[in-house]
C-alpha cells in the first residue's frame, strides 16, 4: 500500500509545486510530468500486483480527525479502477501540457494544473479508501478539484453557470451518500466497509433507504437520468484534458461506489436489480439520442458519456439479477461487462475528448460545421479520430466490441431463467443504441474530416505537437491492442467482478478460460482484419506511386460552382432518424421556405432542448422556492414575535428532557 501512498503525495506535492512555479513555465511542465511518472508508474505497478493475484496488506493508521482511521486496502476491484485512473490521468496529464501551451493564454495554467493533479490524486485516494469517512474526504476533494477545472475559465458566463450548476448537483449527491453512510455506521457500530460487511441482513425499510440513497448519490456523480443534468453543460466548459478525466474515469467513480456498496452489503432484490436494468437502458436511449441531434462536439461526448453510462449500468443490473436468481455464471458475467465496458470507455471516450481538444483548438469553434476537410489537413489527428469513433461504437475489432459482447452474451443465453423475456427486449433496446451511436458518430467524423473545409480556420488547420498527440496514439493503440488481445483486460474485468458476486478464484479463473477462449477468436479475426488493411493501402502505394492522382469537383447537379455550404449539416445528417423520435426529444425547427418564382433566400434552423434541464428543473425550483418561503411568514421584524419563539423552543426542549 506505500506504493499507493506515494503515488498520491506525488501528485499533491505536485500540484502545490505547480502552483508556485507558474511563472517558470519550463520548470512547471517538468514537476507536472514527473509527478505523473512517478504516480502512474507506482500506482499502476501496484494495481497490477493485485489483478494477478497478489495479495497486498492494508495500511492502516491513526487519523488526526477524532474517531476516524487512515485505512488504505486494494482488492481486484479497486485495482481495475486505479489502473484506469492513472492510464488516463497521464495521457490527458501529458496532453493537458501541450494544450495549455498552445492555448497562448486562454487556458489559466496555475489552476488548470492544479486542479488537475489534485483530481487524479483524490480518485486514487477514493479507490483505495476503506473507510467511509476517508472516502467522503476523498470524494468531496474531487468534487471540488472538477468544480475548478470546469471554472478555469470563468469570465465566460456560460462556463460560470455550468459550474454552479455542477456543484449545486454534486453536493446533492455528497448528502446523499452522508446519510448512507450514516445510516450503515449506525448499524454497524463503525464507518469501517469491513464492519459494514458484517452487519446481519438490515431490516426492509433500512435496505431500501440504503440503495435509493446509493442510486442518488452515486448516480448523480456518474450521470444517471435524470440526474444527469450537470455533465452536458460541464464537460464542454472544461479544458479538453480535464473534461477526459472527468467523463473518462470520474463519473466512473460514481459506479465505483455503487459496485462497493454491492460488494459490501450482497445481493439486492430480483425487483431492484431489474430496476437497474431499466433505469440503464432508459439512460442509454436518452443520451445516444440527445448525442445524435448535437451540433457542438463536446456535447455531444457528453451525451455519449452518459449513453455509455447507461449500458454500464445495464450490466451492472444484470450482474445483481444473476446474484438474486442464484446463478454465479449470469452474476459474473454481468458485473464482468459492467468493469470491462468501463475500463474501455474510459479509453476511448478520453481519446476522443483529447482529439476535440486538438480540432477546438485548430478551427477556433466546438461547432461540427465550422470544421470540414480536416483529414488532408490534419491526418493523425483525424486517423486517431476514426479509431476512437470506431471504438465507441462497439465495432470489432475494437475494444468497445469486447465489453459489450459480454453484455450481449448474458442477454442471449438460454439459462437466463424467467426473465428471458425481458432479456430479448434489452438486447433489443441496446442493438437500437449501437445503431445511434454508429449515426451520431459518422456524423460527428464524417462532417468534421471529410468533405470540404466550411471555414477559414479549417482551411488553415494542421496537426498539433506531438506532446498532445503521443497521449492520444496511446490511447487509439490500447483501442486496438484490446480488440485483438482481450485477455488481459478480461482478467481484469473478471477478477474485479469476482469482488462483487463473491465468487472464489476457482470459480473465477474457469470462467476466465471460456470467455477468453470465445474472444481470442474475435481477435484473431481482428488481428486478420488489420493484417489485410495494411496490406491493401501498402499495395495501393504500390500501384500508385509512379502515377499522378487528379483531383476535380463532383457533379452536382449540373451546378457549376459547388461551395462549402453545399455539404450535409448536422441537421440535416441526423434528421431522417432524429424525425423518427421527434415527440421524445421535443425538437424545435424554424423554417423559412423560399417564396416566389425564382431562388430567393431560405434558412432551416432546429434546436433540441434537455428536457430535464429546461422543463424539469426549473418546475423544480421554482417549487423549492415556494417551499423555502414558508418559513419567511415567521420573520415579521416584531421582537415580541422571536421572544415566542425562543420560549418555546426551551419549552420544547425542557419536556424532551423530562
Amino acid at each position: 500500500m506505500s506504493l499507493l501512498l506515494a503515488a498520491v503525495l506525488a501528485l499533491g506535492i505536485a500540484a502545490s509545486l505547480s502552483a508556485v512555479l507558474t511563472r517558470y513555465g519550463q520548470a512547471a511542465r517538468t514537476t507536472v510530468i514527473g509527478a505523473l511518472t512517478v504516480a502512474g508508474a507506482a500506482g499502476g505497478l501496484l494495481a497490477l500486483r493485485v489483478l494477478w493475484g497478489q495479495d497486498v496488506p492494508d495500511l492502516v493508521r491513526p487519523w488526526l480527525i477524532p474517531g476516524a482511521v487512515f485505512h488504505l486496502g486494494i482488492d481486484p476491484l479497486s485495482a481495475s479502477f486505479l489502473l484506469l485512473v492513472l492510464l488516463v490521468g497521464c495521457c490527458a496529464g501529458l496532453y493537458g501540457e501541450g494544450y495549455i501551451a498552445a492555448s497562448h493564454g486562454h487556458v489559466p495554467a496555475a489552476p488548470a494544473r492544479f486542479f488537475f493533479l489534485v483530481l487524479v490524486a483524490s480518485m486514487a485516494l477514493l479507490v483505495g479508501a476503506r473507510n467511509a469517512l476517508l472516502f467522503m474526504v476523498a470524494w468531496e476533494t474531487m468534487a471540488l478539484a472538477a468544480f475548478g477545472l470546469v471554472s478555469c475559465e470563468h469570465g465566460k458566463p456560460e462556463v460560470r453557470k455550468a459550474g454552479l450548476l455542477y456543484l449545486l448537483c454534486t453536493h446533492v449527491g455528497s448528502l446523499c451518500l452522508l446519510a448512507l453512510f450514516a445510516l450503515l455506521g449506525r448499524n454497524a457500530g463503525s464507518l469501517e466497509f469491513d464492519a459494514f460487511a458484517a452487519v446481519p441482513a438490515l431490516p426492509a425499510a433500512q435496505r431500501t433507504a440504503v440503495f435509493l440513497l446509493a442510486l442518488i448519490g452515486f448516480g448523480m456523480k456518474a450521470g444517471f437520468v435524470p440526474l444527469h443534468i450537470w455533465l452536458q453543460e460541464a464537460h464542454p466548459a472544461a479544458p479538453s484534458h480535464a473534461s477526459a478525466a472527468m467523463s473518462g474515469v470520474m463519473i466512473e467513480m460514481g459506479l465505483y461506489g455503487l459496485l462497493r456498496l454491492l460488494a459490501l452489503l450482497g445481493p439486492i432484490s430480483m425487483k431492484a436489480s431489474m430496476l437497474l436494468i431499466a433505469l440503464g437502458l432508459t439512460t442509454a436511449v436518452f443520451g445516444i439520442m440527445f448525442a445524435m441531434v448535437q451540433r457542438d462536439f463536446k456535447r455531444l461526448l457528453a451525451y455519449s458519456s452518459i449513453e455509455n453510462i447507461g449500458i454500464i449500468l445495464t450490466a451492472a443490473g444484470l450482474g445483481c439479477y444473476g446474484l438474486a436468481s442464484a446463478s454465479p455464471t449470469l452474476a459474473l458475467l454481468g458485473f464482468s461487462g459492467a468493469i470491462l465496458h468501463t475500463l474501455n470507455h474510459g479509453i476511448f471516450k478520453s481519446l476522443l475528448f483529447l482529439s476535440a481538444g486538438v480540432v477546438y483548438q485548430a478551427v477556433g469553434s466546438r461547432n461540427i460545421e465550422a470544421c470540414g476537410g480536416l483529414q488532408k489537413r490534419m491526418p493523425w489527428t483525424c486517423a486517431l479520430t476514426a479509431i476512437g469513433a470506431a471504438a465507441i461504437c462497439g465495432l470489432p475489432p475494437l475494444n468497445g466490441f469486447t465489453g459489450e459482447w459480454l453484455i450481449y452474451s448474458w442477454l442471449l443465453r438460454p439459462d437466463a431463467g424467467h426473465g428471458i423475456r425481458f432479456a430479448a427486449l434489452a438486447a433489443a433496446v441496446l442493438a437500437i443504441v449501437g445503431a445511434f451511436a454508429v449515426v451520431a458518430f459518422s456524423k460527428c467524423y464524417g462532417l468534421a474530416c471529410l468533405g470540404q473545409p466550411r471555414s477559414e480556420a479549417a482551411r488553415g488547420a494542421k496537426d498539433p505537437s506531438w506532446l498532445m498527440l503521443g497521449p492520444m496514439a496511446l490511447l487509439a493503440t490500447l483501442c486496438i491492442g484490446i480488440g485483438i488481445f482481450p485477455a488481459p483486460a478480461l482478467h481484469a474485468a473478471i477478477a474485479a467482478a469476482g469482488n462483487v458476486s463473491h465468487l472464489s478464484r476457482p470459480a473465477v479463473s474457469a470462467s476466465f478460460e471460456e470467455w477468453s477462449r470465445l474472444l481470442g477468436v474475435v481477435g484473431l479475426i481482428g488481428a486478420g482484419v488489420w493484417v489485410m488493411t495494411a496490406l491493401l493501402w501498402v499495395y495501393r502505394g504500390l500501384l500508385l506511386r509512379r502515377r499522378e492522382v487528379g483531383s476535380g469537383p463532383t457533379w452536382g447537379c449540373g451546378f457549376t460552382a459547388p461551395t462549402a455550404r453545399m455539404q450535409y449539416t448536422g441537421s440535416s445528417y441526423a434528421v431522417p432518424t432524429a424525425r423518427v423520435f421527434t415527440a421524445l426529444l421535443g425538437t424545435r425547427e424554424e423554417v423559412h421556405p423560399p417564396l416566389g418564382y425564382w431562388p430567393a433566400k431560405a434558412s432551416f434552423e432546429s434546436r433540441t432542448p434537455d428536457p430535464a434541464l429546461e422543463r424539469w428543473l426549473p418546475v423544480l425550483t421554482a417549487r423549492f422556492n415556494d417551499w423555502l418561503s414558508l418559513p419567511r411568514q415567521l420573520q415579521r421584524g416584531r421582537l415580541q414575535n422571536y421572544l415566542l419563539y425562543v420560549s418555546a423552543f426551551l419549552v420544547t426542549i425542557l419536556l424532551w428532557k423530562l
